[in-house]
């Protein structure tokens, strides 16, 4: 199955004069790998395979074909392009030459590293990208407009679909190559929301693919009648409140960014044996301990602490024996989790208590130095005690509840701590996972990044939604009652404005 002429030519189509000819090397760059956690380097060959991938058009002289471009000029590109444009541009770049027009250096950072140039995101990416000159749209108060069902046609122009789909429902075939689409080119949600928009196309297969000389004459003849370039407007703010509803964005290093799940799987693969996980109620702190050990694990032990326990409540303390006026020592959860050899034990809010006086002899156990049996101590039982070197702890704390124990320097410092904040990026996941239809999936991004700048409200609070729910209900019954607890008795303003940011999204639409 593949492709039809019919549908490529559709394509082309739509394409047309969406964005800059130079966005070209951002999707190479997306193509190669580039993400927040790993960057490119370019040099005057490496970028010719992706390339190929991306603008082949057929043509015997090896020329490629931009389909995005809004003229003939900048459509067609020559074989030697990875050297003549990607390196050459990317250079320019870097020295902020005035011959290429735009900039994107304010959200990609290109530094010297011999004779290659290295690209990497920038602090505020993907801010910036997909509108003005230097975020490649054709205009200064435009957006990139790229139909991604387009794109997602021209990706697979030649290609066998059945390799990726199988015996596919035509149906979902425009799904289908979508999600392709951002598989292949490793796209972020930001990134969609920068550089490309929602627009159907009727997708008609073959059984045959195009040969070159067809695909060749389908872009020689897209620029046959004159372009009619249609320029989606959109101003800065605009612009800048549709990014920050899909992806979280600051202006703190890259590597401060890097999600909470991953720093906390990091940690344990690095031989970490005591993290704590803190941050608003609902971010995902148990979620992600559940993903490294599950919670049903033989290995596994869950202690859910309560407020005011003590030592004798989690390690050791004095209960009535049988006869009257007698009393034996009953161990807590913490200590019969150790004798049974578990290796992972979750201590869940920690701050409900005074941890470090709970905790007792065994505070000075979880350091590493002081782990192993020579390292055993006598519990007041006369007992022996000691930590197994390869027991890893996890602590979560709610650092949002004023109510709590504050968890004293000494006990942080024999631990490695990950913040767990609220993330659009987590949101969105959830949303997906629920299949919540799109433009209601936006309208709640917006909800929740305006509730941002007053309150940390946890993503996790929106994980009970289902396609069917009337939002206005599910925010007065799960959400409004949260922020009235924290704002009703000195900011009942607050409340109010949230409400009527959610009447002014959702009415009509239930």
């Amino acid at each position: 199955m593949y492709l039809s002429a019919k549908t490529i030519s559709a394509a082309l189509d739509q394409l047309q004069g969406t964005a800059s000819h130079l966005l070209k090397i951002w999707l190479v760059l997306k193509h190669m790998g580039l993400s927040r956690d790993t960057s490119i380097l370019i040099d005057t060959q490496n970028s010719t395979p992706t390339l190929q991938r991306l603008f082949s058009c057929g043509s015997p002289e090896g020329k490629l074909f931009v389909p995005f471009a809004h003229t003939v000029r900048y459509a067609f590109m020559k074989g030697d392009a990875s050297r003549s444009i990607i390196q050459t541009t990317i250079q320019r770049w870097k020295t902020s030459d005035s011959v290429v027009s735009g900039s994107p250096t304010a959200y990609l950072d290109f530094s010297d590293e011999g004779n290659k140039i290295r690209v990497s995101l920038g602090r505020i990416y993907p801010q910036g990208l997909g509108h003005g000159g230097d975020g490649f749209a054709l205009e200064e108060d435009a957006r990139v407009a790229i139909p991604i069902e387009a794109m997602a046609v021209w990706l697979f122009r030649q290609d066998e679909l059945d390799q990726y789909f199988g015996d596919s429902d035509p149906n979902k075939l425009s799904q289908q190559l979508v999600e392709a689409l951002i598989r292949e080119l490793n796209l972020e949600p930001g990134e969609i929301e920068a550089v490309f928009v929602n627009k159907s196309i009727d997708i008609e297969t073959s059984d045959a693919p195009l040969s070159d000389a067809e695909l060749l004459a389908i872009c020689n003849s897209a620029f046959e009648a004159k372009l009619e370039v249609e320029i989606r407007k959109e101003d800065r703010l605009e612009y800048t409140n549709r990014i920050q509803s899909v992806t979280t964005i600051d202006s703190a290093p890259a590597w401060t960014r890097i999600s909470p799940s991953e720093q906390l799987a990091s940690l344990v693969k690095a031989g970490e044996r005591a993290i704590l996980l803190f941050g608003p109620p609902r971010t995902g702190k148990t979620r992600a301990i559940d993903k490294l050990i599950p919670r049903n694990s033989e290995d596994r032990e869950t202690i859910q602490l309560h407020e005011g326990w003590g030592y004798e409540n989690l390690i050791l303390g004095l209960a009535p024996g049988e006869k009257p006026g007698e009393f034996e020592w009953t161990e807590g959860p913490l200590l019969r989790a150790l004798r049974n050899g578990k290796r992972h034990i979750v201590l869940e809010e920690i701050n409900r208590t005074r941890i470090s006086q709970a905790l007792g002899e065994l505070f000075s156990l979880i350091e590493p130095a002081y782990r192993g049996e020579t390292n055993g101590i006598t519990l007041p039982n006369g007992a022996q005690i000691f930590i197994d070197p390869e027991v890893v702890f996890y602590f979560t704390m709610n650092n949002v509840d004023t109510n709590t124990e504050d968890v004293d320097d000494a006990l942080m410092g024999r631990m490695a701590s990950v913040y767990f904040g609220p993330r659009v990026e987590d949101l969105d996941a959830i949303l997906r996972h629920r299949a919540i239809p799109s433009d209601t999936a936006a309208a709640i991004k917006t909800v929740f990044t305006a509730i941002q700048d007053k309150y940390p409200l946890g993503h996790g609070y929106f994980a009970g939604l289902q396609p069917s729910d009337d939002f206005r209900m599910y925010y007065m019954w799960r959400i409004r009652p949260v922020l009235m607890n924290h704002f009703s008795a000195y900011e009942p303003e607050v409340v109010a404005q949230i409400d009527n940011r959610v009447d002014e999204l959702f009415t009509g639409t239930a």
